[in-house]
């Protein structure tokens, strides 16, 4: 094809988004503090514009990059490239306003600037090499801002986060191996695709869902992004935790054999539990950041019951993956950004803030005219192309109604957030509230305009939509009053708080008259001790050796 000065512009463009990170990394050392903090919001800049202009085909050629590797737009590039970008830049400047000094340290900007790498590469990328290498890149530079404070909590979950993500990083590099070999050295997206035999398959869907967190293999994630610095938790549960399902539904295709077996329903399954268990282990939180690790744990259970949709279905879930994907990202970074402000504001500028986080909270909890009616509309769709989603139907109103009890829960802990001490307060910009109010402009308005003529669109904004919106907050409220109002309350989640049991299930570290949420905190802490932990990564570890050896991934 002859190339146009259009398309000339669109390739400079794609390779400006690209570039722009590692040439912000390249001024780094030459730039004085004020102009470092700088880098960080204007960095994605380029890949704002990108998602916004760029034509669905534009590709960089094969000359202007090493062999094997491809990178370009097309309409999934794009639904997660525009809420990434638009998080990035506004969790940058957000990071130069709320922390001046902490933007400023050029260890924080580099490896704020290296995930920013990865994430954008890992969205465009066109090939399974270059998908690997932007997980890669992403996954290790995130490590360093998980464990930036340095503190005892920081460290611990880094630990926890670097063990985890390394087995994801083992069972990626050896399936895509597999794949690349399987398939002459192809490594096309839609080559590897028609190649996934049963070993393989198992192989993605373990490391994908060490990515996004699934139920059981979410251990890292309420740990890790509460304790990173307020806007790095923000990319890092609005953005970054999307690379699982990028990766599934780049290399995962409906056929006959994914259909016929029993990974559609077990991931269906899976997602359901680990919504509704996240949801109740959140519940028990008395810390809000900590709340919305177990919320993305949560919304992530949604997208792993998409992601076993998108196996029998196609293109409904695929469809309904594109909604939560923006949905989830602008409301969740919308409110971790608001965390971080309300602990640094007083008066009627912290009242006015708490006032906005009602905005994506509700969202997220799916109430009517906000962006979650058109979440639970793409989800109903999916589930009805199934042709026999009744009991998933209820299934996911319970969590409906799970989800908008933990956003209550999350307004009722950041009403008491105090205030912090003038004296001892590190300084912020004068308009620190700016980039979060643009955000939140986002969260309001965004994904309407993005889905107009769509499907999802015309079911949310019937009544019944909406009506079938107000169910699940109007059940919601009344619990969540008579909970705060039941005696004893507060001194309960202390004590669960406080709470340190052994490594071993005995009766007598079981108090009686303890309530559901303290059993599954017992549970949960076994399921991040080092002991469980480290005998499943060598189990997997000795496990993938044994396939290699075997030659069962071929």
């Amino acid at each position: 094809m002859t190339a146009t000065p259009d398309s000339g512009l669109h390739t400079a463009l794609l390779a400006a988004t690209l570039l722009a990170p590692w040439l912000a990394l390249a001024v780094l050392a030459f730039t004085r503090a004020t102009g470092r903090a700088l880098l960080l919001p204007l960095a994605p800049v380029a890949a704002l514009l990108a998602a916004l202009v760029l034509p669905d085909g534009t590709a960089l050629t094969a000359a202007l990059l090493p062999a094997g590797l491809s990178f370009g737009m097309d309409a999934t590039a794009r639904v997660f490239l525009l809420p990434a970008a638009l998080v990035w830049t506004l969790s940058g400047w957000l990071a130069c306003q709320l922390r001046p000094e902490q933007a400023r340290s050029p260890l924080f900007a580099a490896l704020w600037l290296l995930a920013l790498a990865g994430n954008l590469a890992l969205i465009l990328a066109q090939d399974l090499l270059a998908l690997y290498a932007g997980i890669a890149l992403m996954t290790f530079a995130a490590l360093g801002l998980i464990v930036f404070e340095r503190t005892a909590e920081a460290l611990a979950a880094g630990r926890l986060y670097l063990v985890m993500m390394m087995l994801a990083e083992v069972a990626l590099f050896v399936a895509i191996a597999a794949l690349v070999t399987d398939a002459g050295g192809d490594t096309r997206f839609d080559a590897a695709a028609t190649r996934l035999p049963g070993p393989v398959l198992a192989l993605l869907a373990l490391a994908f869902g060490l990515k996004l967190g699934a139920l059981g293999l979410h251990s890292w994630l309420p740990r890790a992004h509460p304790v990173a610095p307020v806007p790095a938790s923000a990319v890092l549960s609005g953005v970054m935790i999307k690379a699982g399902i990028l990766g599934w539904l780049r290399l995962v295709q409906p056929s006959a054999d994914t259909i016929g077996s029993a990974l559609p329903p077990l991931l269906v399954v899976l997602g359901v539990a680990g919504a509704l268990y996240a949801a109740l282990r959140g519940l028990a939180c008395r810390d809000p950041k900590v709340l919305l690790g177990w919320s993305s744990v949560s919304q992530m259970g949604l997208l792993t019951v998409l992601a076993g949709l998108a196996l029998i279905t196609g293109e409904p879930a695929i469809a309904a993956i594109s909604v939560l994907v923006i949905h989830h990202g602008l409301a969740k970074a919308a409110l971790f950004l608001g965390v971080g402000l309300l602990g640094a504001a007083a008066g009627r500028r912290r009242t006015g803030i708490w006032i906005g986080l009602w905005l994506p909270a509700l969202a997220l909890a799916g109430a009517p005219a906000t962006t979650g009616v058109l979440a639970k509309s793409a989800l109903d769709l999916a589930v009805a192309a199934t042709g026999q989603g009744a009991g998933l139907t209820a299934a996911l109103h319970l969590t409906g109604l799970a989800s908008a009890l933990l956003m209550l829960r999350f307004l009722w802990l950041t009403r008491g957030t105090p205030a912090p001490d003038t004296a001892q307060a590190p300084a912020v910009g004068r308009y620190p509230e700016l980039p979060w109010l643009l955000l939140l402009g986002a969260v309001l308005l965004l994904p309407w305009l993005l889905f107009q003529g769509a499907p999802v669109m015309a079911a949310a904004a019937t009544l019944s939509g909406q009506a079938a919106a107000a169910l699940p907050l109007a059940v919601a409220l009344p619990i969540a009053v008579a909970a705060s109002r039941w005696p004893g309350a507060t001194q309960r989640a202390t004590g669960l708080r406080r709470y340190r049991p052994s490594f071993g299930f005995r009766a007598k570290n079981v108090p009686a008259g303890r309530p559901l949420a303290f059993h599954l905190a017992v549970w949960e802490r076994h399921l991040h001790a080092w002991r469980l932990i480290g005998r499943a990564v060598v189990l997997v570890t000795l496990a993938l050796g044994a396939a290699i050896g075997l030659g069962l991934t071929r």
